[in-house]
């Protein structure tokens, strides 16, 4: 296992900044593509430079303990994937919906096909 991430949602104003949360990240969900030619969501390497196009890995909904969700690429924490569906909203959403609703396509398949497309 890689050191240990802690979560990074801070939240202020021009008046008041408050510390990160600091949380440690407790699971990923992948983000999967409403179209299946797509499949899971890429996205850029590093979050700060999304220039170069022809460097992409999959990206995650990532969860702290205290219910932040946020969006990383792949190998940012180490921490268990879950299936999609499973993360649940505490804020901004209505709470206790679900954050990314898996689309049809993946929700047909049976449950190996759909451990054998995560494995990927």
């Amino acid at each position: 296992m890689t050191e240990e991430i802690d979560c990074p949602i801070s939240y202020g104003t021009s008046l008041y900044k408050r510390p990160p949360c600091g949380g440690k990240i407790t699971r990923r969900e992948p983000i999967l593509s409403h179209d299946l030619i797509i499949g899971h969501i890429p996205g850029p390497t590093k979050i700060e430079e999304a220039r170069a196009l022809d460097d992409m890995v999959p990206y995650y909904i990532y969860e702290c303990e205290n219910g932040h969700t946020f969006t990383r690429p792949d190998g940012w924490a180490d921490v268990p994937t879950v299936p999609p569906g499973t993360i649940v909203s505490h804020g901004y959403f209505e709470v206790g919906t679900i954050t990314n609703k898996p689309p049809l396509w993946y929700t047909k398949l049976s449950d190996e096909e759909k451990d054998n497309f995560l494995k990927k």
